[in-house]
């Protein structure tokens, strides 16, 4: 679910009814999962453009953050999005007004296409880019335009030229992209219209066009027949081009392989003339795939590491080929990769870059973790056992996961056919993997398996390969693993105590091992040097969300205020959530009270839970509170104080003793923290209340004054008496204007530059800025400069 995202194209929209506003609230706002799903669908299919587009922009926003590591909880209504982005396609582009933009109804449906569109949805977009008039339309027009024509097995003539039309309309600015985009997505479009557009880019005088059309005939089989146009194209270019530059220079150099670099084919000319063309595809596929099929099958090691390497790169086979067609590879390449594993090691010189086993690293990563079957557990451990380099070891461990994990088995190929060579294993289907791997589930090949894995883990002797070893135990082996785990995590090295305790937190084990979880995790430091990342995702899952800001290193000892912590770090309900932080408030102990304070203030507390509006209903408990703690001298680490100053200027309710009360927070501060989240408080105070307290603003000048403080927080001060009224800030100014910093001089006089003080204080700003040096001044003397010169 995506919370406080309101649309792309909608900002400052209406929607019509109360039931349409209601559910765009709950879409902004998520309260749970089925709510924020009805909310969705009712907006997608209200009839309603406005509300229409909202949906498909979230749509469009929650699919982009699966790129980071999210998950989209409306991807299952792909086929409901798409026809309503057909719909609003056929309607004409909205006009522009002062809360819309022109045509926002096909941006909103273009956009939500990006990766949904199908070849039948070439002519909507081709009519939405032609009536296109601004860049928002034309941009994600280019993207539905690219997912249109890679879907189609013949290219929309019309789509084609409208994409053609953008690309090369001089009117639109080259630098903004969206004629780069437009050929672009000609790359998909196999065709000789298609071909023509990208050759006629090549003789454009714009770099950046010059540079696409090169690099999409490098694309589709093209490469052959206009390979020379790109190499005379390329050598004119300068070395800062654009970065498509460098995918051209590589795509002229070719793919070599990924361990066979610098390796020779004992000068073998039918082998030559496989390998090049894979690297350099003459466009007719059956002399590709004969080019393959020689190298794979050729005997010489150099020459089947290359295709093996081929098979698995994406800057292999995936270069000229589609995936339906290597994956038809699978048996072969597969079954050829496990006789290279009955091969001795190939020796360091066979392959310079690599070194030493380069036949079976590449064999390897050939099967990887998606091709091996269940009945493979004796081959691969025999691999591991055999291995004597870190290289062959890490790739054998990764095909160990693929042979003993059987839930991904739709990963499994499915292309057909079988291959006696393998074992008929590469040419199962999923339901045969399932059956097989029910049947070798406790053999003893598989056991073996295990224990030779184990040793990754706990055999020092093997350290550098624990993070893998764990992995394949910890994802592939299910509760049979928990035993391993439970031992790796009682274990003394740092970093397989971290991954066991990572893999014991997922899903399906914590809650068995919560407990055990729980005590382990609170004996750790608070500042962790090795595998930090990891042990912060551990501690999340474990004890929940942020533990406080200033008491990090604080444990509440009492069970029911330990209970209650545990409940704000990951609740189990808003109701339970304010009781767990009335009894942290309400306990008289000053750790429990500060990280209540730190949860109701900051934004991964309360607020990324139930919104920032749950504050209100604790607010009058926590402010007084905290100004409690605030009239309590300060600790010495003064994180009692820390926590009630941000609890109060994010309060912003503020009382008529406040002043007095901010003022000997100041005066008493001798913490460098406290004294700046002070001065922050009291910033938001003095704007927000219009006080002048004489108190609090001769506080003020006395800390903008004082030489042994440091000149960030005297200026500070000074832009708190800014925003003061009355003739006591002022005078505190201009007294500060004679101390002998420049910086404070600077801040002070800029503090008199807003009228009424201006008229009075001219000519002391006046021989101030003249004394000022022109060059080197703080930025604040030039903002002085200038209201002077403005007033002139």
């Amino acid at each position: 679910m995506v919370a406080g995202f309101h649309s792309f194209h909608w900002q400052g929209c209406e929607l019509p009814d109360t039931e349409l506003e209601q559910a765009h609230d709950e879409l902004m706002a998520p309260t749970e999962a089925q709510a924020y799903l009805r909310a969705f669908r009712t907006l997608l299919h209200s009839g309603h453009t406005v509300a229409a587009g909202i949906a498909l922009d979230h749509f469009q926003y929650s699919g982009a953050l699966t790129r980071f590591g999210g998950e989209s909880a409306v991807e299952q209504y792909g086929p409901d999005v798409l026809a309503v982005a057909r719909e609003l396609l056929r309607q004409p582009p909205i006009p522009e007004d002062e809360d819309t933009s022109a045509g926002a109804n096909h941006a909103s449906a273009l956009n939500a296409m990006m990766n949904l569109a199908e070849a039948a949805d070439a002519d909507l977009i081709a009519d939405a880019l032609t009536l296109a008039t601004n860049d928002n339309v034309r941009s994600t027009a280019c993207s539905a335009a690219a997912t249109a024509l890679a879907a189609a097995e013949t290219p929309s003539p019309r789509l084609v030229a409208a994409l053609g039309a953008v690309a090369f309309d001089e009117s639109l600015d080259v630098d903004m992209g969206e004629r780069t985009q437009a050929l672009h997505a000609v790359f998909e479009a196999d065709d000789p219209e298609a071909t023509a557009l990208l050759v006629r880019a090549t003789e454009s005088s714009e770099l950046r066009l010059q540079i696409q059309g090169a690099l999409g005939l490098t694309t589709s089989g093209r490469f052959h027949d206009h390979r020379e146009r790109v190499e005379q194209l390329a050598a004119t270019w300068p070395q800062d081009a654009p970065y498509e530059a460098r995918l051209v220079r590589e795509a002229l150099t070719g793919f070599h392989s990924i361990y066979w670099l610098g390796a020779r084919l004992d000068d073998d000319p039918e082998l030559e003339r496989a390998h090049a063309e894979l690297m350099f595809p003459t466009g007719s596929e059956d002399a590709y795939h004969r080019a393959f099929r020689t190298l794979l099958h050729s005997g010489n090691p150099v020459a089947v590491g290359i295709a093996l390497d081929y098979f698995e790169s994406w800057q292999g086979l995936g270069h000229f080929l589609n995936s339906n067609e290597i994956e038809a590879y699978a048996p072969e390449a597969v079954a050829r990769a496990w006789e290279v594993l009955g091969d001795p090691p190939s020796p360091p010189e066979l392959s310079p870059r690599t070194g030493e086993a380069a036949n079976h690293i590449s064999a390897l990563n050939a099967i990887g973790a998606r091709w091996p079957q269940p009945s493979d557990a004796r081959r691969i451990a025999e691999v591991l056992e055999r291995a004597t380099s870190d290289g062959v070891r890490d790739k054998a461990l990764w095909v160990a996961y693929g042979v003993l994990d059987t839930d991904d088995a739709d990963d499994v190929d499915d292309a057909g056919g079988t291959n006696e060579a393998d074992d008929g294993a590469a040419g199962t289907t999923p339901d045969d993997r399932t059956a097989e791997a029910a049947g070798a589930a406790d053999g003893p090949d598989r056991e073996r398996l295990v224990d030779l894995i184990s040793r990754f883990v706990f055999d020092p002797s093997l350290s550098g390969h624990h993070e893998i070893a764990l992995r394949v135990l910890g994802d592939a082996l299910g509760p049979e693993a928990n035993p391993l785990l439970l031992r790796a995590l009682a274990g003394d090295d740092w970093d397989i105590h971290v991954q066991a305790a990572w893999w014991l937190s997922r899903p399906k084990r914590i809650d068995e091992h919560r407990e055990l979880l729980e005590e382990a995790v609170e004996s750790w430091p608070v500042e962790i040097m090795s595998s930090a990342h990891d042990a912060d995702l551990v501690r999340e899952a474990v004890l929940g969300g942020m533990h406080s800001i200033h008491w990090e290193d604080h444990r509440l000892a009492d069970p029911d205020l330990h209970r209650a912590h545990r409940e704000l770090r990951a609740p189990s309900g808003e109701e339970a959530y304010h009781r767990a932080l009335r009894t942290l408030l309400d306990s008289g102990q000053e750790v429990a009270v500060g990280i209540a304070l730190d949860h109701w203030y900051h934004d991964k507390g309360l607020e990324r839970h139930f919104g920032e509006q749950a504050r209100s209903v604790d607010a009058p408990q926590v402010l007084a509170r905290a100004r409690e703690a605030l009239h309590r001298p300060p600790a010495p680490a003064g994180a009692g104080h820390l926590s009630a100053l941000d609890a109060l200027r994010v309060g912003r309710s503020w009382e008529p003793g406040d002043a007095a009360l901010l003022a000997g927070v100041l005066r008493q501060a001798g913490d460098p923290e406290v004294r700046s989240s002070a001065l922050y408080t009291v910033s938001g105070f003095l704007y927000e209340t219009n006080t002048a307290d004489e108190e609090l603003i001769s506080t003020l000048g006395a800390l903008a004054r004082d030489g042994s403080l440091p000149v960030s927080q005297r200026t500070h001060a000074l832009g708190s008496l800014r925003d003061a009224p009355g003739g006591a800030a002022t005078e505190e100014l201009v007294r500060a204007t004679r101390c002998e910093e420049l910086e404070v001089q600077a801040a002070a006089a800029l503090g008199l530059t807003d009228e009424p003080r201006l008229a009075d204080h001219r000519a002391l700003l006046t021989r101030l800025a003249a004394s000022w040096p022109m060059e080197g001044a703080p930025w604040a003397a030039g903002l002085v400069r200038e209201s002077l010169e403005a007033r002139d």
